[in-house]
Order: structure tokens, then C-alpha cells, then sequence
């Protein structure tokens, strides 16, 4: 259920958790399109479950998993009869973790992990999830500490998992966490300064590479290009200057670090799903709460 939603921005109140809201959810109620600050996990437990983001429909199966990045919107049509999990997370407490801040950051604006593609890993997951429901609604005493170390053991079944899809292997030798660590600062540093024009080359000279070097293991370590990488920090720094409904949409696009509102239009729509005079309107409507 949305508790609290003023136009397209949803609130989330972490009650029994400071860092975790779990529901096992039975209703067949619909959600409109909306977005929040905090990071979303479904997992259907039964029958199906259609999600809309970024324009893209996605109908989940049993034990699949979508992670939703903060801050995209995203509608749900649920089913006449079902059951799944919905879990929101808080990323600026999970973001702490020098290797959940990687992972976080290359997650927009969903990632989707089917049960067909992985039985095993899907499996692992639910039954964390499951743990996690028994916790949540347990004892008072040390809940709050156990809820955050499951959701920290959740998010590292699934970076473990994301990190051999893109390396074919674990990062064990101390070449390749010394580059990992390295390349979590780099990602830190383009969202803090991804409104100002940077290179290519600033960018390698800053992470000691050579460009070429520097693109081909920004790719491996990320799982996107840099330039991508970089687009969608500004998009996500475009949205929060969009509440601003003084600032003319010329204005918003030119401090998110874009050249021309034509370019700014085509890339937002791309990745959000509408243009930013769309998300500005969805987000002035009347509170449906």
C-alpha cells in the first residue's frame, strides 16, 4: 500500500525498521505511476506481478527479483489474487558500504533478476527475504540491528552474483579490489561533480589509467560506459531541481550539466519514460493519498 503519495512523490515511513520496510503483500490493488527517495525490492511470491519503469513493462514470476533505483518512477498492475514481497530500503544507509555505494550507483533505473536465469540465486534470496518477515514482525529487542544485517547479507548475495556476471570471477586477487576501491571514489566523484564538463581524459588522469584503458575497465567494473554513467547522474540530478517549479525547464537543464534543452529532453525521456515538462505535471497533480 502507498501511505502517503502528493502527486507523483510517494513518502515512506521506516516504522519498524530505521533502514528496511517489508510487506508481504496479498492485495490486488493497482499503484500509480510514482516515485520515492528510497530503493524498492519485489519479489512475487505467487502468481505474477507487472511493473512499469522507464517505459518498459515487465511482468515478474514467482521468486524474480526487480531492485528499483531511488527516485525513478514506477507503476504496479497486480493480479486478481497473488502474493509478493515489497521492500523499501534506505540508500543513505546502506550507501555506507564502500561496495554497496559501486553498486548502488550502476543501478538505475532497475535491475531484474529472473528465477528461470539462476533457480539457485533466486532461491537464496527468497529464503532471505522469508528470514527477513520473521524478524520483522519478532521481538522488539535488537530487530532494528538484525533487519539491517539481513538486508546487508541480501545486498551481498547479489553484488557477489552481479560481480561475477561482469568479471566472469571473484575479485580475489588485491589488483582487483585495489581497482575496485578506486573505481567506487571515481563513481563517487562523478556524482559530486557530474554538472560540470568533464572529460574522458580528466576522468582516466583522475583514476590513473590511460584513456583507453580507463573506458574499457570503467565498462568491466560498472557494467555501463562512463559517458552513460555520467548522463544518468545528471538525469537524477535534473529530477530533484524539477520540484522546483520556479526554475524554467531551460535553467534546470543547463545546471544538470546539459549543452541544449533539445539534448536534455531526448535523454531524460530515454531513461525516465516521459519528458521533463511530463514528470514536472505528474508531480504538481493533486495528492491522491
Amino acid at each position: 500500500m502507498i501511505e502517503k503519495l502528493n502527486g507523483t512523490t510517494e513518502t515512506v515511513d521506516f516504522k519498524v525498521s530505521s533502514t528496511t520496510r517489508l510487506y508481504h503483500n496479498h492485495t490486488a490493488e493497482d499503484f500509480p505511476l510514482h516515485w520515492h527517495v528510497p530503493g524498492e525490492i519485489i519479489c512475487p511470491i505467487e502468481n505474477t506481478y507487472q511493473v512499469t519503469i522507464a517505459g518498459q513493462a515487465l511482468t515478474l514470476l514467482p521468486h524474480d527479483v526487480l531492485i528499483i533505483a531511488s527516485g525513478e518512477l514506477h507503476s504496479i498492475t497486480a493480479p486478481p489474487s497473488g502474493e509478493r514481497y515489497i521492500v523499501n530500503f534506505s540508500n543513505s544507509f546502506y550507501e555506507q558500504f564502500q561496495e554497496l555505494s559501486l553498486f548502488f550507483s550502476t543501478l538505475h533505473p532497475y535491475k531484474l533478476f529472473r528465477r528461470a536465469d539462476d533457480p539457485d540465486l533466486a532461491d537464496r534470496l527468497f529464503a532471505q527475504l522469508t528470514r527477513m518477515e520473521a524478524e520483522y514482525g519478532g521481538a522488539d529487542t535488537y530487530r532494528d540491528c538484525e533487519i539491517a544485517s539481513m538486508m546487508l547479507h541480501y545486498f551481498a548475495t547479489i553484488g557477489r552474483h552481479y560481480t561475477r556476471q561482469i568479471h566472469g570471477e571473484e575479485l580475489n586477487t588485491p589488483k582487483q579490489q585495489e581497482q575496485q576501491e578506486r573505481f567506487t571514489e571515481l563513481c563517487n566523484y562523478i556524482t559530486s561533480h557530474c554538472t560540470e564538463n568533464l572529460s574522458l581524459d580528466e576522468l582516466a588522469n583522475e583514476a590513473g589509467f590511460s584513456k583507453y584503458h580507463f573506458a574499457r575497465l570503467f565498462k568491466t567494473m560498472t557494467g555501463t560506459t562512463c559517458h552513460n554513467f555520467l548522463l544518468e547522474r545528471r538525469i537524477l540530478y535534473a529530477k530533484n531541481l524539477l520540484v522546483d517549479f520556479t526554475l524554467p525547464i531551460t535553467e534546470v537543464a543547463m545546471r544538470s550539466g546539459f549543452n541544449s534543452l533539445a539534448t536534455f529532453n531526448r535523454i531524460f525521456k530515454s531513461q525516465i519514460g516521459c519528458t521533463p515538462s511530463e514528470f514536472r505535471k505528474l508531480g504538481s497533480s493533486s495528492s491522491l493519498s
